[in-house]
């Protein structure tokens, strides 16, 4: 079968009429060609490079260089054209000769005929194809392998492979490096992998891996490896399953990436947690034994101020003990927050939304500075705009507290002249009221270049403030964040010598009258008759002094009180004696309250009542406590110092079913 392409053909042959005779066959094929004829070695290896040719045929006999040498420098030229080898000679010998130097044919010349010559040269340039794509493959795989071997080279993490038999396949350098300084083996391709994890822990969890991989499984892991007490480092390992062309897993091909930094960095977050996870647990114990010890004398004040409320007074007596009682009502909130500081810095505080009327409050706090004030002999000026609805809707505790905090720094920096409360109206509508408290006195001053530091915790604007007038460096932070995490503002202008105005603006909702009872109204139900019929209740208690005011409280209310010093004694009381319900404390020796309900409720102890209700008596006011109360068995809890009303609302609440209330 004939094509249109026309072949360059190549002869090297130095009898003339050899090549004459071998052009007149080549007319013959029919095949449209270009034949170029040297006669010599020199002559052709010159030609040869000028021009790319389909075929070559060589005469194995030429003058001064026979046909094998000229073939053996053609091939080292790199010429890619099939040669076919002529002799007239028959030798079998030089014919192999021929083959193994790079010809693809060896003939004598008797057979150059038409069909030979095409025959060869077809054959010639199937051949050459083969071998022009077996070159570019070649050239191609060359440069993939380069181009991999390069970025295997190039990368910081670890690559390598095995077989079936666990024999290494390939590794980067960094993989050899790090097995070399791991464990001072370095690895060799077609040698066993696990043997190089020299150390039982690491040779074991590799070879699983390598099994799992095997299996078929794709997973990453990460790991430790190495001299755990010395220089071990942490990897991130991803095993891949080689799939051969029938689908089968031939090996497994790992990707490592050091982790060690990223383990170490994990291991410094965990332990700083933990180590904050501990600070706070400190923080939390001290505070709560920090609550536990102030609230128990607060719990006496505020006790005995309200049975003396109920004692016949003068009008003055009553007067200054209804201030007493607003005061330390006042301290115990303040107390509240500055033991619980974290919470307002974290902004968890809550806050209230209580119907009050503000002008009854602005007359309260007043009356708290009045003897403050003229014992100093400094005026006391408090001025409310009459705009402003009495009622207001809002925090009315943390209110106070803030005003307190001002107040109380204005009367304790001024010497001489007035300090001024001035509430005043900024804006209104249907729902909402703007109002701005500005604390005016006449004291010290601030400087310029301290502003921006006295709501700073513990910094006070001179350093000798602190002995020189007392105080924790606190009142300010809070208030600030107690102002803000209400959405309001707080501000300050002052002068050295001339004195300061705080002002703080601050929203409520508008709220109506009477919808609150005032404290004359609170001291008023305390005072009411309340009767429990003579019910007996054990108070368990080891502070004398709360024995002592909740027993003057429980007395007026017709309660018959027995009392345990501990946990313990309240037991043994519990197995012989009936009572309507116990008021347990939590803190205690011997026995502590959570212990105790603990054993009130186990029924296998056999006490008379293992369901009576029991409220826990806390000076500790954090949740965290009150969740535990809830948690441990009792029915509810009451805060130290005792509220009257609170108090006796949750005896009456779980004592209706025991005892008739009159």
């Amino acid at each position: 079968m004939l094509d249109n392409t026309t072949y360059k053909i190549f002869l090297v042959d130095d009898d003339e009429i050899d090549a004459m005779a071998f052009e007149r066959t080549l007319k013959k094929t029919g095949l449209e060609y270009a034949l170029t004829h040297c006669k010599n070695a020199n002559e052709a290896l010159e030609q040869i490079n000028q021009v790319q040719y389909d075929c070559i045929f060589l005469d194995y006999q030429l003058p001064g260089s026979d046909g094998l040498v000229l073939l053996k420098k053609i091939k080292e030229l790199g010429i890619a054209a099939p040669i076919a080898v002529m002799t007239s000679q028959g030798d079998e010998k030089i014919a192999v000769e021929m083959m193994k130097a790079g010809a693809f044919e060896y003939f004598p010349k008797a057979e150059v005929t038409p069909d030979n010559i095409q025959r060869i040269i077809r054959a010639g340039m199937r051949m050459r194809d083969i071998e022009v794509k077996k070159s570019n493959a070649e050239r191609l795989l060359k440069e993939n392998s380069d181009r991999l071997k390069t970025i295997l080279e190039s990368t910081r993490a670890l690559i390598f492979s095995i077989d079936r038999n666990f024999r290494y396949t390939a590794f980067n350098t960094i993989y050899h490096r790090t097995i070399s300084e791991l464990y001072t083996i370095e690895p060799e391709l077609g040698l066993h992998a696990t043997y190089d994890f020299s150390y039982e822990t690491d040779r074991v969890f590799i070879q699983n891996c390598f099994n799992r991989a095997l299996a078929g499984e794709h997973f990453g892991v990460t790991e430790e490896f190495g001299d755990r007490e010395k220089c071990s480092v942490f990897y991130e390992l991803s095993f891949n399953p080689i799939i051969d062309e029938f689908g089968n897993v031939s090996g497994v091909a790992i990707y490592g990436q050091d982790f060690t930094e990223k383990k170490k960095l994990e291991r410094e977050i965990l332990e700083s947690k933990f180590e904050a996870e501990r600070t706070a647990k400190a923080k939390s114990e001290f505070l709560s034994n920090m609550s536990h010890e102030i609230r128990t004398p607060m719990n006496a004040i505020i006790g005995l101020s309200e049975l003396l409320l109920k004692e016949s007074l003068t009008d003055k007596q009553l007067e200054n003990l209804k201030s007493i009682k607003y005061s330390a009502d006042n301290l115990l909130v303040i107390i509240n927050d500055i033991l619980d500081f974290s919470k307002i810095e974290s902004g968890k505080i809550e806050f209230e939304s209580i119907n009050f009327d503000l002008f009854s409050k602005v007359q309260e706090i007043r009356k708290t500075f009045i003897f403050k004030a003229e014992e100093k002999g400094i005026g006391l000026k408090f001025q409310v705009d009459e705009r402003i609805s009495p009622f207001v809707i809002g925090d009315p505790f943390r209110l106070n507290q803030i005003l307190l905090n001002l107040l109380s720094n204005a009367v304790k920096f001024t010497k001489e002249g007035t300090v001024s409360l001035i509430v005043d109206l900024v804006s209104e509508d249907e729902e909402n009221v703007e109002i701005k408290f500005n604390i005016v006195d006449t004291g010290i001053g601030i400087p310029k270049d301290k502003l921006a530091s006295v709501f700073e915790s513990y910094t006070q604007a001179y350093t000798d403030i602190t002995r020189r007038f007392g105080g924790t460096g606190l009142g300010l932070a809070i208030t600030r964040q107690l102002v803000t995490m209400q959405n309001g503002q707080i501000n300050i202008e002052s002068e050295p010598g001339k004195g300061s105005t705080f002002s703080v603006t601050l929203q409520f909702q508008k709220g109506v009258a009477d919808s609150q009872a005032t404290v004359d109204e609170q001291i008023a139900e305390m005072l009411e008759k309340r009767d429990f019929d003579g019910m007996s209740v054990l108070l368990v208690e080891d502070n004398v002094m709360n024995q002592f005011v909740a027993h003057q409280v429980l007395e007026l209310w017709n309660i018959k009180v027995d009392f345990a010093n501990d946990g313990l004694e309240a037991t043994d009381k519990l197995k012989v004696n009936d009572y309507a319900l116990v008021l347990m404390d939590l803190q205690m020796p011997v026995m502590s309250g959570y212990e105790a309900t603990a054993f009130i409720r186990d029924k296998t102890n056999k006490l008379r009542n293992p369901e009576i209700p029991i409220i826990a008596l806390t000076a500790d006011a954090f949740p965290e406590t009150k969740k535990k109360v809830m948690e441990e068995g009792m029915n509810d809890f009451v805060t130290k110092p005792l509220e009257q009303n609170d108090l006796y609302n949750k005896i009456k609440l779980h004592a209706l079913k025991t005892v008739k209330v009159k």
